[in-house]
């Protein structure tokens, strides 16, 4: 064994046996706060999240998303679970349930997390983020379809994918021209009808939604050209592939 190595063996002997030091629940807290991770509100499928809920024999309020992209868009560790309101897309990719311990999670692969992963708000918002990435980092189409390789597969594209994907990207230029995006509108309220327990009468009642009154909302098909939605469906399709779903595994003996 070299000196170099036999250094390097005993750094990681001597620091894998020190003691770990455990931050105390005010440490905790602060840092949590610090670092503006908590609570962070993604947004959901809005079906689901402005439906009726009852917690303990009164109304719940409705679930609304951070405010701005910034807080919403984060890694689904941050994000607050409401235990009695799951995110559709996290539960169809087997989000364990809050009511019960969960000592492995689950790996199902299912049919509708093919359309979910197609056609779900969540990633064609994501889809168009990426596009409008690429078009600030690259003016050159070619160099955006190399970046959109770095980004999502961390490879740079075969000449037979370039060619491929550049004709692609041209035909959904060609498509989007004819197509005129409808624009999302966000609720400030909503009217809503429950049937009384006791009398089994029906009342409504309006739900005040005061996010969406100065909502940050993520760049959506309407707010850009063809060619920004048509690099949106090639990131779109590299998020399907097998390629970005299935992480590879390489031995360190080779």
């Amino acid at each position: 064994m070299s000196k170099q190595l036999l250094k390097l063996a005993t750094i990681a002997l001597l620091t894998c046996c020190l003691p770990m030091p455990v931050l105390s629940a005010d440490e905790t807290a602060e840092r949590q706060f610090t670092l503006k991770i908590l609570p962070v509100m993604p947004e959901i499928n809005m079906e689901v999240a402005l439906q009726p809920r009852m917690i303990q024999f009164s109304l719940a309020p409705a679930y609304q998303p951070s405010p701005r992209p910034e807080l919403r868009n984060r890694r689904t560790i941050d994000a607050y679970d409401v235990r009695g309101q799951a995110d559709p897309f996290t539960e169809l990719f087997n989000q364990p349930n809050p009511n019960e311990s969960c000592e492995r999670r689950e790996s199902a692969a299912v049919t509708p997390q093919v359309f979910t992963l197609l056609n779900s708000d969540l990633i064609t918002d994501r889809s168009l983020a990426t596009a409008c990435r690429l078009q600030d980092e690259q003016t050159n189409r070619d160099a955006q379809i190399r970046r959109a390789f770095e980004l999502t597969l961390l490879r740079e594209p075969s000449p037979t994918e370039l060619k491929r994907l550049q004709r692609y990207v041209q035909d959904m230029v060609e498509y989007h021209e004819s197509v005129d995006p409808q624009k999302v509108d966000y609720p400030t309220s909503i009217a809503r009808s429950l049937v009384e327990e006791f009398s089994g009468q029906t009342f409504k009642y309006e739900v005040i939604l005061p996010v969406f009154e100065d909502y940050q909302a993520d760049v959506k098909p309407h707010d850009v050209g063809p060619l920004t939605r048509a690099l949106a469906d090639l990131c779109l399709l590299l998020f399907n592939s097998n390629e970005f779903i299935y992480v590879q595994q390489y031995s360190v003996y080779r």
